[in-house]
C-alpha cells in the first residue's frame, strides 16, 4: 500500500505526508528509514503517527492539495464530507465484502486455491478479500469438502516466517470485533467450522473460519470482518448469483470460476464491482486501475 501511494505521488513530483494506522505505526517508521537510505532530500516523504485526530488535523489542513485514504467507510464517510467545501482531489479506499463466485464447471481444485488466497491471505486484513463464497449447489459438497482438506493444511505462525500462511491479528480491537461477528453468525443459525490448529499463545489470533449455512439477511455475509472469516452461499443459476452477489453497499472486487467464456463475460459486464477476476483472484497489474462502486 506504500508503494502503489507514494511512488506515483513522488513520480509526479509531489511531496508526501503519511500517517499510517494508530493500530499499525512501526512499518511506516521503518519506511522512512528506508527512504533515508535512498537518500531522498527531507521533507519531501514525511511519516506523522497519532490516531483520529492527527489524521483529521492532516485531512483539514489547507496546505494538503490531496488525500489519499485506505481504511473504513466511516471514515471515508467523514474524509469526503470534509473536503466537500474545499478544492482538494480525494480518493477513498473502503471496505469489500467481495463475491466469489464458483460455478458447477470450474476446476475445483484451482477455485479453492483462489478461495483461500481470497481470504485467508494476509489474514484476511485485505479491503478487497473474497469473504462472501457463492457456490452453484451441484458442486456444493465438492467444493466445500476441498476447502475443508486445503484449510487443514494452512500454517499458522509468525507473520514474518516465509512458511507462515496465516499470521496474527493487527490489534486487540479487531480481533474482538472478528470475534464478536463470528459470535454472532452462530446465534443466527450459521454453521461454524474451523480445522484443528493450535493457536500461539503470545499475540492476537483467530482460526480461519468457515460459516455454512449462511443467508442474505446474516450480519456475516453482509458486514465486512476483515478476518480469517469466510461465509458460504449457493445458488442454481447465473442470475441468482448475480442477485445474490450484488446484494450488498460494497462493490470493490468480485471473482467467477467458470471454463465457459461467455459466462465470465456475462457475469463480469453484470457484476457491480470495481475489479472482476476470472479464474483467479487477488492478482494485480499496476497498470490497471483499481476502484469499485458504492461504499
Amino acid at each position: 500500500m506504500l508503494a502503489w501511494k507514494i511512488a506515483p505521488a513522488l513520480a509526479y513530483g509531489n511531496t508526501v505526508v503519511l500517517k499510517p494506522a494508530e493500530t499499525t505505526p512501526l512499518t511506516a517508521l521503518a519506511f522512512a528509514e528506508i527512504c533515508q537510505q535512498a537518500d531522498l532530500p527531507p521533507g519531501v516523504v514525511n511519516i506523522v503517527t497519532g490516531a483520529g485526530e492527527t489524521g483529521r488535523a492532516l485531512v483539514e489542513h489547507p496546505g494538503i492539495d490531496k488525500v489519499a485514504f485506505t481504511g473504513s467507510t466511516e471514515v471515508g464517510k467523514q474524509i469526503a464530507r470534509a473536503c466537500a467545501p474545499t478544492r482538494k482531489k480525494v480518493t477513498l479506499e473502503l471496505g469489500g465484502k467481495a463475491a466469489n463466485i464458483v460455478f458447477e464447471d470450474a476446476p475445483v481444485d484451482q477455485a479453492v486455491e483462489g478461495i483461500v488466497n481470497g481470504i485467508f491471505f494476509n489474514q484476511g486484513h485485505v479491503c478487497c478479500a473474497g469473504s462472501r463464497l457463492l457456490v452453484q449447489e451441484s458442486v456444493y459438497d465438492e467444493v466445500l469438502a476441498s476447502l475443508r482438506r486445503r484449510l487443514a493444511t494452512l500454517r499458522l505462525g509468525d507473520p514474518l516466517d516465509k512458511n507462515t500462511d496465516v499470521g496474527a491479528i493487527n490489534s486487540a480491537a479487531q480481533l474482538a470485533k472478528i470475534r464478536e461477528l463470528s459470535e454472532v453468525g452462530e446465534a443466527e443459525g450459521a454453521q461454524r467450522w474451523s480445522p484443528p490448529c493450535e493457536l500461539p499463545v503470545k499475540g492476537f489470533w483467530f482460526p480461519p473460519t468457515v460459516f455454512t449455512g449462511v443467508s442474505q439477511a446474516h450480519r456475516i455475509a453482509r458486514e465486512e470482518i476483515f478476518g480469517p472469516v469466510l461465509s458460504v452461499l449457493t445458488f442454481r443459476t447465473p442470475a441468482e448469483a448475480l442477485e445474490k452477489a450484488n446484494n450488498t453497499p460494497y462493490g470493490l472486487s468480485a471473482g467467477v470460476w467458470t471454463e465457459k467464456g461467455s459466462l465470465i463475460l456475462h457475469m463480469a459486464s453484470r457484476l457491480r464491482a470495481g475489479v472482476v477476476w476470472a479464474n483467479t483472484f487477488n492478482k494485480f497489474d499496476p497498470t490497471s486501475p483499481f476502484g469499485g462502486y458504492k461504499e
